[in-house]
């Protein structure tokens, strides 16, 4: 199941790894990234040889073979032109600048959150980026200044009301 999803994020554009969606790849390279197109020209009925994560002679002469299937520059490296005639969606999602924060969220939206409570005086932990019980009280208490639904939640009219373009 973990290599079926790791298989549908690579598709979705989303690298669980924290790595370029579409990296750069040649002979010499290794890793994740270069297992998953061997997977990948594997499946699109090239041989790579072993599929063990190094990029080597015999996964390049795949990408040159599939290169050439696909009319693309056969140059042996995989970059964003052989990424996508593999069927990966190379281009940047949009930053979501106002995501749903809840109680027990954590990371660097909650740490922006906690800035922006923090200068109407409403939070006064650190700015840790763990949304725990001092910042949903902070969180209510902006909420009801600003008459806004008094849920703990922040969504975009919390993120807006707080300063932030959600656009």
């Amino acid at each position: 199941m973990l290599a079926k999803r790791r298989f549908f994020d690579l598709h979705n554009n989303i690298n669980a790894n924290g790595q370029p969606k579409c990296p750069l790849l040649q002979l010499g390279s290794s890793g994740v990234s270069v297992k998953k197109l061997q997977s990948m020209l594997v499946a699109a009925g090239f041989t790579v040889g072993k599929i063990d994560g190094i990029f080597g002679s015999l996964t390049r002469s795949a990408v040159l073979a599939f290169q050439k299937s696909k009319n693309l520059v056969q140059d042996g490296i995989v970059g964003r032109k052989t990424w996508t005639a593999l069927g990966v969606n190379c281009n940047t999602p949009p930053i979501n600048h106002c995501p749903i924060l809840v109680q027990g969220n954590t990371g660097p939206a909650v740490v922006t959150l906690q800035g922006r409570l923090k200068a109407y005086g409403l939070y006064t932990g650190n700015a840790d980026g763990i949304f725990g019980p001092l910042t949903r009280s902070a969180v209510l208490a902006f909420q009801k200044s600003k008459n806004l639904v008094q849920d703990g939640i922040v969504g975009r009219k919390t993120w807006t009301a707080l300063g932030v373009n959600c656009s």
